[in-house]
């Protein structure tokens, strides 16, 4: 289990607040002098104990909401497996000349590398190739101003190639969450595929 806000953990130390005031509230019973009386004895002795038992499960009401408090306000969640395993991530960022093609102003290659680098975590790492150039594990900070300044390319990759390029990337171990994110106009390599499906209806 983890918490969204473990410092209030620390908060736990509160519990030995209903501790303490159980302790003084703790009373020595005085032996006084009294007449024999067997009833008037059973009497005590039961209230004695009926006493401490009401205390006992007073306390522990007063730890258990307590607890159940900070627990709730640290917001305790459950991670899935997967949180754990290493990431690698791969991203194919076209810029064939197609991506030359304008949208509010800028093109549309412009637009991908601006949203690439606003939306990905400055702290996660990984690996990155287009058309013509390629660059491995890295950040966003490290190649922000390459991707700014990326120059296009003649050369556009296929769905295929850019599958088989991207598994160089990823390696070959079971315990890792892999990713491939694909970024393209799809212009060149979607018009193969429609090809490639009507030959084979054919």
């Amino acid at each position: 289990m983890l918490f969204k806000y473990p410092q209030l953990l620390w908060s736990l130390w509160l519990l030995f607040i209903p501790i303490l005031i159980h302790l003084l509230q703790l009373r020595k019973f005085k032996t006084t002098p009294f007449t024999n009386v067997r009833l008037l004895k059973k009497v005590k002795a039961k209230s004695q104990k009926s006493q401490t038992l009401k205390r006992w499960l007073l306390l522990i009401s007063r730890l258990g909401l307590l607890a159940a408090l900070i627990l709730a306000f640290a917001q305790p969640y459950t991670a899935s497996r997967s949180a754990f395993k290493k990431q690698e991530l791969v991203i194919y960022l076209d810029n064939s000349f197609s991506m030359q093609a304008r949208r509010n102003q800028n093109s549309l290659l412009e637009e991908a590398t601006q949203e690439l680098i606003r939306n990905l975590p400055k702290e996660t790492t990984f690996s990155l190739f287009t058309n013509d150039s390629e660059y491995r594990d890295v950040t966003v900070d490290e190649i922000r101003n390459v991707l700014l300044q990326l120059n296009f390319s003649s050369n556009q990759l296929n769905l295929s190639e850019i599958g088989l390029k991207a598994n160089s990337y990823l390696g070959n171990g079971p315990d890792a969450l892999k990713s491939l994110v694909v970024i393209s106009d799809f212009q060149e390599s979607l018009e193969g595929i429609r090809d490639a499906g009507k030959t084979e209806a054919d």
